[in-house]
């Protein structure tokens, strides 16, 4: 009996443990946000600090909500093959608009969309992004596959995937959370999500807690 007691002690205590290191990243960016926080809490942000993220601030903050945690372990060469037919759909349909423009580039990769561009990508892709959510949701979920943001130069999920390659399993968690901020001079109030993920592969890639960042040009 002592034996048991202790054993879910200490499992308790791991399950804890995790929770405060999830917690503790969003509340050291939260803060850093307000600049009551050290700023380094920035460069949690997975991919890096854009020069957007380095100036942004916030009055005050509080989570007010909490989704149910979200984890999915897959096949990285699954992954690698949705997201090589998403982008080879995308790229068809890019070729097709820049013809009409009178451009010349049909790589999606790497060219600065607006989002009315990526707006016309997603539309005759939507079967192989449908495909891609049902196949691996949460992974779809933060490289954001159904919306626009997908194609965004900035989206830090396309070369994560490149680094992890085609080998292997990889593990993935996240924590979504709902922020309400007060901000700009009248203190308007807003709510957003603030995501904390972790992805692992077999072969040793490990982000660590790390924070979503939202695109420039959406916040979702």
């Amino acid at each position: 009996m002592q034996r048991f007691a202790l054993l879910a002690l200490l499992v308790s205590f791991g399950a804890g443990a995790q929770e405060d290191a999830v917690h503790q990243i969003a509340r050291a960016y939260l803060d850093a946000l307000t600049g009551v926080g050290d700023d380094a809490a920035r460069e949690t942000l997975l991919g890096g600090v854009t020069m957007n993220a380095s100036i942004a601030t916030i009055g005050s903050w509080r989570i007010v909500a909490e989704d149910p945690v979200r984890k999915e372990n897959g096949a990285l060469g699954t992954a690698a093959q949705l997201m090589s037919d998403l982008d080879k759909s995308g790229r068809a349909t890019l070729a097709a608009l820049l013809t009409q423009s009178g451009a010349v580039s049909d790589d999606v990769q790497v060219r600065e969309l607006s989002e009315a561009e990526a707006n016309r990508l997603l539309a005759p892709t939507k079967e192989r992004a449908s495909r891609f959510v049902r196949t691996l949701p949460v992974l779809a979920y933060i490289a954001r596959v159904s919306k626009p943001v997908y194609w965004h130069p900035k989206n830090p999920i396309r070369p994560l995937l490149v680094q992890a390659g085609a080998d292997g399993t990889y593990s993935l968690e996240v924590h979504r959370m709902t922020v309400e901020s007060l901000e700009g001079p009248r203190k308007e109030v807003r709510r957003w999500p603030l995501r904390v993920l972790r992805f692992t592969t077999s072969r040793g890639l490990d982000t660590g807690w790390k924070i979503l960042p939202a695109s420039d040009w959406n916040g979702d």
